[in-house]
């Protein structure tokens, strides 16, 4: 076999990327999702469509970069970062130990001006990204059930012609642009203020039905509304609301988060860890639940 090497991924590799993927890594996955990786609607121009590890004309290895450009800050100080989500790190178990992972991740972050993201981990390979400089994105979550309080006050839309007619320019590219996946986009209001919410909805420990926040334009009253929310959105049957941490930076009083079964991580010079959700990710390309 010839030196194997990393070098930026093209879309003239994408077939032999999802047959990696699908046939090592994980074939519950169906080939059409893996080849979303690389043929997102949402950014025309992308520069790269991540790594890979060639041997002999063979793609041996892969890790994603799914980029998006993201209008984040105070509505009145809106600026444009680009934010990558990592994704799907396979090596073939045969070049495995020569450091060739590790090269991947090292290309993948070159940029400094670009924010990088892993929101699904698994445990083992977690020293080698800390060692990278990948820090630590989030640990802890919070969770709301129902009760039998009242939530009076609070208006919530579900119809998305209805949000149109109310959100701004921007807000209304993330219902465009998330519209062909598996998220439900709420509008929040109370008192004249209002957030746009993004719920993944999915069955998870024991058929538990997980309300999953994926995103808060407005976080404060997103927080302040939660048990709120809760009660008008879960059903009878078990089901929890959850939000990761940094999304919630005044927590009810008294109530406690839960650790995170894996902690995600991330890199940025620019971003900081509540201005990081989970849009734009592999969580909606590949369909997965959030841990």
């Amino acid at each position: 076999m010839s030196k194997a090497f990393v070098r930026n991924a093209e879309h003239t590799d994408a077939d032999a990327i999802c047959q990696l993927l699908h046939t090592k890594m994980n074939n519950r996955i169906p080939v059409d999702y893996w080849r979303r990786l690389i043929d997102y609607q949402w950014l025309d121009s992308k520069p790269d469509f991540g790594r890979v590890v060639e041997a002999d004309g063979l793609v041996l290895g892969y890790c994603g970069m799914v980029y998006a450009d993201r209008m984040l800050g105070p509505a009145n100080q809106l600026r444009q970062e680009r934010i990558v989500s990592m994704s799907s790190w396979y090596l073939d178990k045969s070049l495995r130990g020569q450091g060739l992972g590790r090269d991947m991740l090292i290309s993948c972050i070159a940029d400094p001006t670009l924010t990088y993201a892993t929101l699904t981990n698994s445990k083992k390979p977690l020293g080698i990204v800390e060692s990278l400089g990948f820090k630590v994105l989030e640990d802890q979550r919070y969770i709301w059930r129902k009760s039998n309080q009242s939530s009076v006050g609070i208006v919530v839309i579900s119809d998305t012609v209805a949000i149109s007619e109310r959100i701004e320019l921007h807000q209304q590219k993330l219902i465009d642009d998330m519209r062909p996946y598996s998220l439900v986009p709420i509008l929040l209001e109370l008192d004249g203020q209002q957030s746009l919410l993004f719920f993944s909805i999915k069955r998870k420990d024991s058929d538990i039905l997980w309300y999953d926040l994926m995103h808060a334009s407005d976080q404060a009253l997103f927080v302040n509304c939660a048990q709120a929310l809760a009660d008008h959105l879960l059903p009878d049957t078990p089901a929890v609301l959850a939000a990761d941490a940094r999304f919630v930076t005044q927590p009810p009083i008294g109530m406690a988060a839960e650790p995170l079964p894996v902690a995600r991580y991330y890199v940025s010079k620019r971003v900081v860890p509540h201005e990081i959700d989970h849009l734009y990710s592999e969580l909606q390309l590949l369909d997965l639940k959030l841990d």
